[in-house]
């Protein structure tokens, strides 16, 4: 004769982990997922770039997409302040993928893989300010050549070029 189990028990500490355990695998998730601490503890975010001041967090995010913005005031010229923001981005380790130049601000857009994941990390400079914001972003492609749009100043489309 075969015995049926018709119920079980646990106790609430197992309960409790079997039910982390259970949403864990429901979405699809690791513990080496990529989180807003190590977002926050990339070295790009204290770089300290010329012509800036003042660098604080104002916003930052976790979830599925974690994200944080760090501002700094400009005391210098926004232009060269753009320049020297894409070479600290390129002297990270990030991939530049498109410089985008606007009357009053130019922007660095660039990817890079931390610990098995894309994050997007989008700078600029302008009359307002500087400021950096990293973001997960599982979803990114190839990188195609960097793309220059707007009239960006030379030095800045060879500050982005690899």
């Amino acid at each position: 004769m075969r015995r049926v189990w018709t119920h079980f028990r646990l106790s609430p500490r197992r309960a409790g982990a079997v039910a982390m355990l259970t949403l864990v695998a429901a979405c699809g998730g690791s513990g080496d997922a990529l989180d807003l601490a190590a977002l926050e503890r990339e070295p790009i975010l204290t770089v300290p770039v010329a012509g800036t001041a003042n660098p604080r967090t104002v916003d930052s995010s976790g979830g599925h997409r974690p994200a944080i913005t760090v501002l700094a005031d400009v005391t210098g010229d926004w232009g060269d302040v753009s320049v020297s923001l894409a070479q600290a981005v390129r002297r990270e380790g990030w991939t530049i993928t498109s410089v985008d130049c606007v009357g009053t601000g130019n922007d660095v857009i660039a990817r890079k893989l931390i610990a098995g994941t894309w994050v997007l990390l989008e700078s600029g400079a302008g009359t307002r300010g500087a400021g950096v914001i990293l973001r997960v972003d599982p979803d990114q492609g190839d990188s195609p050549p960097v793309v220059a749009s707007g009239r960006c100043p030379a030095a800045l489309v060879d500050a982005a070029r690899p």
